[in-house]
Parts: structure tokens; C-alpha cells; sequence
């Protein structure tokens, strides 16, 4: 048999299999590496170009749920995208600004109609990104009152960077201020439930009227009701039942897996089919002045009077309601002896469960003290290690938040709580990716931002120069914490030993990643609460958030600023005005609960921004550029010169 020779040279980088390559690519943490990998030759250039930039955002990002991507180019500008958001969030570099209605549109607060109306609408407000082939665009929705607004903000395709403004008043369809507010609202995400024109986006609305409608959100006819929901068929389901008369709609989801709806009222909760196959379509004229010809409606498939099951107990009201998987409906209740249940759907009814009292400081394990869970937010959980399973964070009226693995029996697997503020409640939760989560504050106009504290697949802070000293400038949390020690003195990172320098080391720790709070604008005689927070998806860089009068956009600074977008909108009649405004931070920890309150004494240092461009000033002093790169905080709130 002939002998195997074995060549005695070593392989080289670009003789591996590609397949060996792509494991290497899963291994670079920078974006930086993976260009300078792609620098190295023109065969290497290729294979990122083609496939490694997809494996980067995918490897880093792992727990973000990405919007589509249909071709290289892209996946080369969303690792941009993403890496920059990621280090604008740490170094909380953001431009923010608020879109006022202007006077003669600032609704009951200024109108002469209701001259008992003392306070501006609140703003309601949902987002979701579309790609329709070459072209993609975000959608915000958000109802003011009575009146209903939209805008298309087109991201790629002929359009890219124009916006759309849409508006339809209210009280054109006999809508009146305060009766048929809206109260929430809901952009449809899967095509396959539009109703009649399936090429335009349509809008779940609900009204505090009890009014329930799928509306259209094309340009041509924005506003019009394409499809209402009605929650019997005559007095003879029950008159008496709140639940069935379908007033005062609370909270609305959408189940897309089994194409249901479910609407809560204050005491109950109905729900409706939306698959065409499955859906009794009528078309008859509706009795309703607010309603005219022949919008075709539903009726519910099934209802349930909350108020009247045994099991639920007693509660004030229904605040809120969220699919968390296929047969499972978390309710959130206030004042309620089990404020947080869940709604099992099943062949034969629905069965109500709630989740374990917790024992310790966050909890009473009293039957009798009332509660009140304000938001929900389901997460999923499979893209992390070991999980796999349906999580739900829920805000409490006590100031926490409580994370629960519904395959767990515990009552929270994780709580978290702003160590500053320890006992403001939430109204509002919205998740960016798993890495962190935002929530607003039910007293005043705070966003406060928690990391899930799970391991991150991105830190921006790798791509920075190494050093033997510590992140600057330190903390100063509210609670009383030792800084982190580090006895490894090393200047530079040893890649081959797998240790890192000091600096690069302490960067990853809690410690000097602590959460914060971010104060947006308001005006000075007004300290709305944050009712609604919206984005249009894991990987966009636009946050918006509903206000009493205003909407916020939130943007990195990185990304396309608001500063370059049309400061009006929509153009026929001037509805709503932009302005940019400075806002303030403070850190506040690590944003896990505090067990004694005397933990918390320090009240930290605030950082206010100062719009400046410190490039000129930087120029030929290359070792302040990057004391600037390396300071934990934007420039805009670097206090030093």
C-alpha cells in the first residue's frame, strides 16, 4: 500500500476551507476586526463581503430580532447600524426631539369646544417596520384624543429619507373629544390579516367609547374604517354584562400564530377571529350615527366577564393584556388580590391562573393587600443559553419590575428596580433585543433603561485602545457598592493567553455599565407621565414615546438625526411641530431590587447635554481624540474640556 505524505508546511489563513472561516468569523467581537480580516486580500474580501458581515450581526446580535435583509450591501450597513447603536446606548449619545401639535391643533387644552377639558390628549402611540421588496419604510401610528395621526418614514428604495405625514380629525367621523378617546392602538404585523386592500398597511384602534376598528393607514384613505368589531349579536347576550356591551377598551393584542384578537373593557375580555377562513363577515348598516354605509363588521368569538369568575377575585379593573405563546393571555389588573393571571385558551373554555406570591420584601404574602400590575411585555427567551422558554416582564405598582419564566413556579425569577427612584411605578415597557429594556415612568416624563444583565454578544468597548488604567469617569451610584477590583496590571490584551488588559477587563463589569435614567422634555408646567413607548423594531435606532401632548423621538446620534428631518407634518395644516431639545442623565445602577431602602442614600451626579463639536478643538492633540473615545460618556455630556 502506498504511504500518505504529510506536506511539513503549515496552512495558511487563506488556504482554509470556508467553512473553517465562518467558525473564525463567530470568534471576531469588533466590527473593526472583521474589516481589517477583509482588508488582508481579495479572496478574503469576498467571502465577508458575501457572507461575513451576515455571520458578525448574527453572532453579536444574537438575541435581536433583525428586520429583513436582501443583500450583502445591507448586511455590511446593519452591522454599522447596530454597533453604532450599541455604543451610542452605553455612552447614552442620543438626539432627542419632541413633536408638538401647535396651538390651533393642541386639542382640549386649548380648544374652545370643551372648555372643561383642562389637560392635552394623551398620546398613544405604535410602530413597526415594512419591507415590501426593494422598498422598506417605518410606520408610527399614535391616536391624540379623538384624532389619529401617521407617519411614513421610508428607510430604503426610491423614497428613502422622505416622510409621509397623515392625519384624520375626529370629529369629521362625529368623534368627540374625551367620549371616544383613543386608548390603544396597534399596527397590524402580518399582512395576512388585512382585511380588504391587502397592499396597505391597516391599524388595530380601540376608543374609550368601546369603539373597536381595523383601520387603514394608506395615504389615499387613512383613517377609514375597513373592518369594526362588535361584541354581540343583541341584547339578548346580556345587557347587563360590561364585558359584552364592549365599553371602555383598555388593552388590545394580537395573537399572529392563531390569528386572534383579544380586547379587554374594564371588567372583561372579548375576543375575535381574524382569519378570513374562520371570520363571519357582515355587512350590515350599522344603527351608530358615528358609523355610516356599510363598513362590514365581526362579532366576538367569545367573551369573558372577568369581574364575575370566582377565580380571578377581586380587582378594580383590567389595565392590561399580552399574548405570551399560542394559548396564553397575561392579564394585568389593578388594585387586584392576584393582579398578574393568565387566560389559558382551551378546547373547553378558558381556565385562569395567576402567578405565586413572593416571598420577600417586594411582596406580601397577605391575601388582602391589593396590587396593581400596570404594563406587560412577553420576551422570548430561546436565543440565549439555556433558555427556550416564554418570558414575561410585568411593572408593579411597589416601583419593580418582575421578570417570570412561565416554566418556572416561582413568583419573578429576576426583579428588577430603579436604585434611584425605588418606588415610582411603570406604565410602559419596550425591549431591545435582550440586552436591555426600557420603561416609562407612570409620574413623570422619565425613560429609565435596564440592562437584562445576561451576557452580551457586543461591547463597543473592544474596539478601543488597551491601557492598565479604569474606565473614567467612575460611577457614583445610589447605592452603596465597592468599586471592582482588578489584580491583573497588564497594559495590553494577550489574544494567544485569552487575557485582557485592565481597562478592557473593568469595561465589561456591571459596575461601569450601570443603568440610567433619562429626563425628556417637557414643558415647564406640565410632568406628564410616559403612557405608551413604541419602536419600529429590535434593530431600529428610533425610539418614540407618547407623552400628555407631545410625541418623543428618541434617535442615537450616530444614526440619521432628527435634525434632518422635515420639522412639520403633516404639511396640509401644520398639526405638529419639531424640536430638538437637550436632556439630562442619571446613573442609577446596577437595576436590581433593593431589600433596604436605607441602600439607597446617594443621590448621583446629573449630566445634561451640551450640544458641541469638539473635532476642531481636537485636531492635532491625537491623545485628547482618544481620551474622548475612551471616557464612558458622550461627548455632549463630558464635562471636561
Amino acid at each position: 500500500m502506498e504511504s500518505l505524505s504529510i506536506s511539513d508546511e503549515l496552512p495558511i489563513l487563506t488556504t482554509l476551507p470556508a467553512d473553517i472561516l465562518y467558525i473564525v468569523l463567530t470568534y471576531l467581537d469588533t466590527a473593526k476586526s472583521v474589516a481589517n480580516l477583509a482588508a488582508s486580500c481579495k479572496g478574503l474580501h469576498h467571502l465577508i463581503t458575501e457572507s461575513g458581515w451576515r455571520i458578525f450581526v448574527t453572532s453579536r446580535f444574537s438575541t435581536f430580532k433583525l428586520s429583513q435583509v436582501s443583500s450583502t450591501e445591507e448586511w455590511s450597513e446593519r452591522a454599522f447600524s447596530l454597533t453604532s447603536q450599541s455604543r451610542d446606548w452605553d455612552r447614552r449619545a442620543f438626539a432627542v426631539s419632541a413633536l408638538k401639535p401647535v396651538v390651533k391643533h393642541r386639542g382640549r387644552a386649548f380648544s374652545h369646544f370643551s372648555p372643561s377639558q383642562s389637560i392635552p390628549s394623551n398620546i398613544i402611540v405604535d410602530a413597526h417596520h415594512q419591507r415590501q421588496g426593494n422598498d422598506a419604510h417605518d410606520l408610527v401610528f399614535w391616536g391624540a384624543g379623538e384624532d389619529i395621526f401617521g407617519l411614513l418614514r421610508h428607510t430604503r428604495g426610491s423614497k428613502a429619507s422622505n416622510d409621509e405625514w397623515l392625519s384624520s380629525r375626529g370629529a369629521t367621523a362625529g368623534y368627540r373629544s374625551g367620549k371616544d378617546d383613543v386608548t390603544c392602538v396597534s399596527i397590524l404585523k402580518d399582512s395576512k390579516y388585512n382585511y380588504g386592500q391587502e397592499d396597505e398597511s391597516q391599524v388595530l384602534v380601540g376608543r374609550a367609547s368601546g369603539h373597536l376598528h381595523l383601520l387603514s393607514m394608506g395615504a389615499s384613505n387613512f383613517g377609514n374604517a375597513v373592518l369594526n368589531f362588535r361584541p354581540s349579536r343583541g341584547p339578548a347576550s346580556g345587557p347587563d354584562n360590561e364585558a359584552i356591551r364592549q365599553t371602555e377598551i383598555q388593552s388590545l393584542d394580537v395573537n399572529y400564530k392563531q390569528g386572534t384578537l383579544a380586547a379587554a373593557t374594564k371588567l372583561g375580555i372579548l375576543t375575535y377571529s381574524l382569519n378570513h377562513d374562520g371570520q363571519a363577515v357582515h355587512s350590515t348598516n350599522s344603527e351608530d350615527s358615528l358609523e355610516t354605509g356599510a363598513t362590514p363588521h365581526v362579532w366576538a368569538d367569545d367573551s369573558l366577564a372577568l369581574k364575575d369568575n370566582a377565580q380571578s377575585g377581586a380587582f378594580e379593573y383590567i389595565r392590561s393584556i399580552k399574548f405570551v405563546n399560542g394559548d396564553t393571555l397575561a392579564v394585568g389588573l389593578n388594585k387586584g388580590y392576584n393582579p398578574l393571571q393568565y387566560l389559558k385558551y382551551t378546547p373547553t373554555g378558558v381556565d385562569v391562573s395567576y402567578a405565586a406570591k413572593a416571598s420577600n420584601s417586594h411582596d406580601s404574602v397577605r391575601d388582602y393587600k391589593l396590587r396593581t400590575v400596570r404594563a406587560l411585555l412577553p420576551i422570548g427567551t430561546n436565543s440565549l443559553a439555556h433558555g427556550g422558554g416564554n418570558g414575561v416582564l410585568s411593572s408593579w405598582d411597589d416601583g419593580t419590575i418582575r421578570l417570570q419564566d412561565l416554566r418556572t413556579p416561582s413568583a419573578a425569577d429576576q426583579i428588577f428596580q430603579d436604585n434611584f427612584d425605588l418606588s415610582t411605578p411603570i406604565n410602559a415597557l419596550l425591549s431591545r433585543g435582550l440586552e436591555r429594556f426600557v420603561a416609562g415612568s407612570a409620574y413623570s416624563p422619565v425613560l429609565k433603561v435596564f440592562d437584562y444583565r445576561w451576557p452580551k454578544g457586543y461591547y463597543h468597548t473592544e474596539a478601543l485602545p488597551c491601557g492598565n488604567d479604569e474606565p473614567y469617569p467612575a460611577p457614583r451610584p445610589p447605592t452603596i457598592v465597592p468599586e471592582p477590583s482588578y489584580s491583573d496590571d497588564r497594559v495590553a490584551c494577550d489574544y494567544m493567553a485569552g487575557k485582557r488588559c485592565r481597562w478592557h477587563e473593568l469595561s465589561r463589569h456591571d459596575f461601569y455599565r450601570p443603568n440610567f435614567n433619562m429626563w425628556l422634555p417637557a414643558s415647564a408646567s406640565d410632568t406628564s407621565p410616559i403612557y405608551t413607548l413604541a419602536s419600529p423594531s429590535d434593530d431600529s435606532p428610533t425610539l418614540f414615546a407618547g407623552l400628555s401632548g407631545m410625541l418623543v423621538e428618541i434617535t442615537p446620534k450616530s444614526s440619521t438625526r432628527p435634525t434632518t428631518r422635515p420639522n412639520f407634518g403633516p404639511a396640509k395644516d401644520l398639526a405638529y411641530v419639531r424640536q430638538v431639545d437637550s436632556v439630562a442623565f442619571i446613573e442609577t445602577g446596577s437595576g436590581y431590587a433593593v431589600d433596604d431602602v436605607s441602600q439607597s442614600q446617594r443621590v448621583p451626579p446629573m449630566y445634561r447635554q451640551f450640544f458641541r463639536d469638539l473635532t476642531e478643538r481636537d485636531r492635532g492633540h491625537p491623545e485628547r481624540a482618544i481620551w474622548r473615545k475612551r471616557h464612558r460618556l458622550d461627548e455632549w455630556l463630558q464635562r471636561c474640556a
